[in-house]
């Protein structure tokens, strides 16, 4: 059925200029509409970026633990936020073989994973969070001893 409809279309845009102008008009408005909410969607995600400030994020007791195939990240965050629900937050854990004395360690970077941690804490809220963190390559082979430590770099707020 939908096949002889099309076959309509066609033979109306053939045969009247009145039906091609009004056809050239819809898609022209469908277009538009489409751009209309592709920018509110764009204004939308960078308004969310800029919500929260990571000053109003406190993270308690975060660790980096070994688990089977990689480790597992834990912890608390606090939204001290009093108008948005945290969302989503993105951490770079960064792995670092470090050798030489506690005073004067010599460190390289051998392990770095982005992690998103997709969240839904209302304002002035705690929730724990548990992710697991796999870093490329065939695994971590230190020379030294490892140390890790994990940074925001990305904050979504509602």
């Amino acid at each position: 059925m939908a096949w002889l409809l099309g076959i309509a279309v066609l033979v109306l845009l053939v045969v009247s200029s009145g039906f091609r102008k009004f056809a050239l008009g819809l898609v022209a408005l469908t277009v538009a509409g489409g751009g209309l909410l592709y920018i509110q969607s764009e204004l939308e995600q960078s308004r969310s970026l800029s919500r929260i400030a990571i000053s109003e994020l406190a993270f308690e007791n975060v660790a980096l633990k070994p688990e089977y195939s990689g480790y597992k990240l834990s912890g608390r965050i606090m939204n001290n936020s009093t108008n948005y629900t945290l969302k989503q937050v993105k951490l770079v854990v960064t792995m670092q073989d470090c050798t030489g004395a506690t005073g004067s360690q010599n460190c390289i970077t051998i392990g770095e994973s982005s992690e998103y941690l997709y969240l839904g804490i209302p304002p002035v809220q705690a929730r724990d969070f548990e992710e697991p963190v796999y870093f490329a390559g065939r695994g971590l082979n230190p020379k030294g001893h490892l140390q890790w430590s994990y940074s925001v770099s990305e904050i979504r707020g509602e």
